[in-house]
């Protein structure tokens, strides 16, 4: 991916806050294909959020490099279906 040349968000198309809060999504490669794309052209577009991309995507590689070869927790497991556990329903009412 090229850097955009300029740092001028106006001529990007979408919202930059809306694209920040997708990044992770895109990084991970979970978005639709419709939202990627918008997310990439606006990337592609605004300096701004480019340069918050490229640093996510570093961090990313940078974490996965190091983490490679940590044993994973042996109840970590068990602790993400608590947590899932103990969060109500999305609609219920408490």
């Amino acid at each position: 991916m090229n850097q955009p040349a300029s740092s001028d968000a106006e001529k990007a198309p979408g919202d930059c806050s809306e694209t920040l809060q997708e990044l992770q999504l895109f990084l991970d490669g979970e978005l639709p294909e419709g939202e990627r794309a918008h997310v990439l052209a606006h990337i592609e577009a605004c300096l701004e959020c480019y340069q918050a991309f490229d640093f996510h995507a570093e961090l990313k590689q940078i974490i996965a490099i190091k983490c490679r070869n940590d044993p994973m927790p042996g109840d970590l497991i068990g602790r993400i279906r608590q947590c899932l556990d103990d969060e109500p329903a999305e609609g219920a009412t408490e």
